[in-house]
């Protein structure tokens, strides 16, 4: 979701992004049930392109926002060019994949800056084929932990995938009824060009919002609901401020006062 904070909340953005999302914790015992949206957040989207791209000449300004580390104290830097927020006017609004974009390069860059330095991989195919076919290869494992592991142990494979840049993409799951796949850089064989092209197509920021007046407008595939920060949800009185540009919350934030601070948070309930 973004957060849209005051200009005052420069100061003390953490402190301000408490205060705007205290009426909608769902495990506050003040709030209504209904009114609950988050039991866990943290400010992410700079390191994994979901977040808002910076405005050329401001990016190493110290107003910007970066995310938070991970739950380990792991540091989640931003990709180049990427923030998490920060004021309006420092962001740039003028492409809605250039975040995204921004992201997949750095993904790609990573990618190719790591396999100078470390020895080729052996490509995840391998792996399953043996763990598939081969009962000794990985005996007893039945859930194929001990293939992945095997696979991630690899000095190339579990440097990029443990590196923020990897876009959370390097996830491996259980086989199941089909195959697992590998992070779309590796053993990709077209132009960086293409592969920007190719992983941006489907990451499009198109977020929840909490207006500055206290408004948390939540997105649905065919419409949105406003809840009210001040409110029972069923009895609120008010008519929701609904913004004239939706799907497409982007839209909507590019038109708000440039002094307006700009959060983006993942948020859990």
């Amino acid at each position: 979701m973004t957060v849209c904070l005051p200009a005052e909340a420069a100061d003390d953005v953490e402190g301000s992004l408490t205060k705007a999302l205290a009426p909608f914790d769902s495990d506050s015992g003040n709030n209504p049930v209904d009114r609950g949206m988050w039991d866990s957040r943290r400010i992410r989207g700079g390191s994994n392109g979901m977040g808002f791209a910076v405005a050329p000449g401001h990016e190493d300004d110290p107003r910007l926002i970066h995310d938070d580390p991970a739950f380990d104290g792991t540091p989640r830097p931003s990709a180049p060019g990427v923030c998490a927020g920060g004021p309006r006017a420092l962001l740039d609004f003028s492409q809605p994949h250039l975040a995204s974009e921004r992201a997949a390069a750095a993904s790609w860059d990573l990618w190719h800056s790591l396999s100078a330095v470390h020895p080729a991989a052996v490509p995840l195919t391998d792996f399953v084929d043996r763990w598939r076919n081969d009962p000794a290869a990985f005996p007893g494992d039945g859930y194929s932990d001990a293939m992945f592991s095997a696979y991630r142990a690899q000095p190339l494979i579990q440097a990029y995938l443990d590196h923020p840049f990897s876009l959370g993409l390097g996830f491996l799951h259980f086989l199941g009824d089909s195959d697992p796949s590998e992070h779309p850089v590796i053993g990709y064989e077209g132009t960086r060009a293409e592969y920007i092209r190719h992983l941006t197509s489907t990451r499009t920021a198109n977020t929840d919002v909490l207006t500055l007046d206290g408004w948390w407008l939540e997105v649905f595939e065919h419409g949105m609901e406003a809840v009210h920060a001040f409110c029972e949800p069923a009895l609120c009185p008010h008519d929701s401020p609904l913004p004239a540009v939706w799907p497409g919350s982007e839209a909507y934030l590019a038109n708000l006062p440039g002094d307006t601070i700009l959060v983006r948070v993942h948020g859990h309930c």
